[in-house]
């Protein structure tokens, strides 16, 4: 099988469409998929931390010439909100389409032959149910890179806090100047897409506290974040990577397409909803550090194998059977 993803990040757009979709190539390439890339030129550096081969790098990759031109495949994964109509219905055309969403309506149902949505809350009561289309649907299929796929939680006693990629909101910057020395550390997680400037600026300025510390792109990420007392972070696939370690988790909005997840989560007892970043006050970080999650809920919410499971799927659309692929 020949599966070819068509997705961006940056610095406006964040990480999270290609780290998902990372996460979706890692589970088919154990599958023996070959796997190609057509992304954004802003991506590159991110795609070269990643270790993604097979990269093709346009201005924009949502277009149907480049993606005929650049990638020989039977599936086509297509994770973003940018593309219309015509580019699904063309891509549909020349191969199998499979599409990455996170909401119901989303026209890209209308030709594909398998639509992954794993948000808290998703269900078949969001679409139209296509025969043609095969729905993967809630935190089952959760794409979640290799490393969580087995990793044990433990309890470290710190506070992981991870702004997204691209740290759009410069929310490091403010929590440093928040944190106190009589709370437990604070571990920064510094994403790709933020420059080095800002990152050696947060370092200085962590720097100046005894129980703080930035690391820019840690390497062993899914580690610092199994060993976390509590996760505060971005409404992304960050918070699914904590829910899957059953993590005592708080998370904040800096994106339109996150809004709806905070309010999900609080309402089943599995997170402390902090609403949009903008609305964030010291007293309200201090406060969800004392946040206790519904233990019972967290226990089966997020499958960390949900990359696996997705994989078999898409296996099955190009008409292999999962277990003659392997």
């Amino acid at each position: 099988m020949r599966a070819a993803f068509v997705t961006h990040a940056g610095g406006k757009i964040g990480g999270g469409h290609l780290y998902r979709c990372y996460a979706l190539s890692q589970a088919l390439e154990e599958r023996g998929a070959e796997v190609s890339w057509a992304l954004n030129a802003e991506s590159e550096g991110l795609a070269a931390s990643l270790g993604l081969r097979r990269v093709n790098l346009f201005d924009n990759p949502f277009e149907v010439k480049n993606i005929t031109a650049a990638v020989d495949a039977d599936v086509v994964v297509v994770d973003s909100y940018e593309p219309g109509e015509s580019f699904f219905r063309d891509i549909s055309t020349r191969h199998k389409l499979a599409a990455v969403s996170d909401f119901g309506g989303d026209v890209s149902e209308n030709y594909a032959s398998a639509l992954i949505n794993y948000s808290v809350g998703a269900s078949d009561g969001l679409y139209s149910s296509r025969p043609s289309c095969r729905y993967l649907l809630g935190p089952r299929y959760a794409l979640l890179r290799r490393d969580f796929w087995n990793m044990r939680s433990s309890d470290g006693g710190y506070v992981l806090f991870v702004p997204g990629a691209a740290d759009v909101a410069n929310a490091a910057e403010t929590i440093i100047g928040w944190w106190r020395e009589d709370l437990p550390e604070l571990i920064i997680a510094c994403g790709s897409l933020v420059s080095g400037e800002a990152r050696n600026s947060l370092v200085r300025e962590a720097g100046k506290s005894g129980n703080i510390s930035v690391m820019p792109s840690p390497e062993n990420f899914a580690e610092i974040m199994a060993g976390a007392r509590i996760v505060i972070c971005t409404a992304s696939v960050t918070a699914y990577e904590a829910l899957a370690l059953r993590k005592r988790l708080a998370v904040f909005t800096v994106a339109d397409n996150q809004l709806g997840l905070g309010e999900r989560l609080e309402g089943i007892g599995a997170a402390c909803n902090l609403g949009s970043w903008s609305g964030v006050t010291q007293n309200s970080i201090e406060a969800a550090l004392a946040f206790e999650p519904d233990r019972d809920v967290l226990r089966n919410l997020v499958n960390p194998r949900g990359a696996v499971e997705c994989a078999g799927e898409l296996i099955g659309i190009d008409g292999v059977a999962p277990d003659e692929a392997r």
